[in-house]
């Protein structure tokens, strides 16, 4: 099971990866970090760290368990990206939310829907990707404090940023440790459905970032016999070999899956599918469309 890393206020600076305490800080279980979800004393969770460590996963899986306990009233999700703005995150808060809402409605307008109706209730808002530099980020969005709401609502923020931590004046925040070695095994045994010949020791090239360890398991899977595979082994082990930071041994890995593709065809569909902004769903039906080149063989 994966740790975090867990720091309340008044807290120094600490650098991923290294598993130290701070002040009141401690290295908590996942089974813990659900736990904020019902702490009266917390009620804004950031959970920062590098692309790849879990954030997202973390957060999701947070979500899922207060959903699956019906712990809220209000569920909202938002995906951010880089380039998303306040107004966009503004406004993709008001469409999910079950209030009514009329359309090219100012932002004071807006914020004033979303704030009244959240007032009233027992939320849990996820906004994911981070990006914001701007203070009183939840004041804009019309989001009232949990704690000054005093109904047990909660919001959690990932982001890969220190400001963007910092502007959210969090209870609580979280950084995802890197796997153990076991536990990056674990993965990708699961992801890929077999063993992996240990001579070629790909773990250990892994960093323990989780999206790596899936990002590897995604070119292995599927060889189609057990030649190919311990081909395929061996040459990710020569791509993956030089180690130097965990970020390009994720740019290595998903350059050499890409040319691992079976035909142009196909790396094409990816490279369009990467048009897109990360916080933006790509409808199949349109992908077929726009990508008349594509025949349902290739996929």
């Amino acid at each position: 099971m994966a740790s975090y890393y867990s720091s309340w206020r008044q807290r120094q600076t600490i650098r991923f990866p290294r598993l130290q305490t701070i002040n009141h800080g401690q290295v908590i279980s996942f089974q813990h970090m659900l736990g904020l979800l019902v702490r009266p004393d917390v009620g804004v969770i950031v959970i920062q760290g590098i692309a790849g460590s879990g954030k997202t996963w973390a957060a999701k899986a947070a979500y899922r368990a207060a959903r699956t306990s019906n712990l809220f009233q209000e569920y909202v999700w938002v995906p951010l990206s880089i380039n998303c703005s306040m107004r966009q995150c503004l406004n993709k808060i008001a469409a999910s939310l079950s209030c009514n809402k009329g359309d090219n409605l100012s932002v004071e307008r807006t914020k004033a829907i979303i704030k009244e109706y959240l007032t009233a209730r027992k939320f849990l808002i996820v906004l994911d990707n981070v990006y914001f530099t701007e203070e009183g980020i939840l004041e804009y969005l019309g989001v009232p404090r949990p704690r000054q709401q005093s109904l047990g609502s909660k919001i959690f923020v990932t982001t890969r940023t220190v400001r963007g931590e910092s502007i959210m004046e969090p209870d609580v925040v979280i950084m995802p440790q890197p796997l153990t070695y076991e536990e990056s095994y674990d993965l990708l045994r699961e992801k890929i459905g077999k063993d992996i010949n240990f001579a070629h020791d790909l773990i250990s090239c892994c960093f323990g970032m989780p999206l790596t360890v899936i990002l590897l398991a995604g070119v292995l899977y599927g060889s189609p016999t057990q030649e190919a595979f311990d081909e395929l082994v061996a040459k990710a082990h020569v791509t993956l070999e030089a180690q130097t930071s965990a970020l390009n041994t994720m740019k290595r890995l998903v350059k050499f899956g890409y040319q691992q593709l079976p035909n142009n065809n196909v790396r094409r569909c990816l490279l369009y599918c990467l048009l897109f902004p990360e916080d933006q769903g790509i409808s199949v039906k349109n992908l077929a469309l726009e990508n008349r080149w594509s025949t349902p063989e290739n996929y």
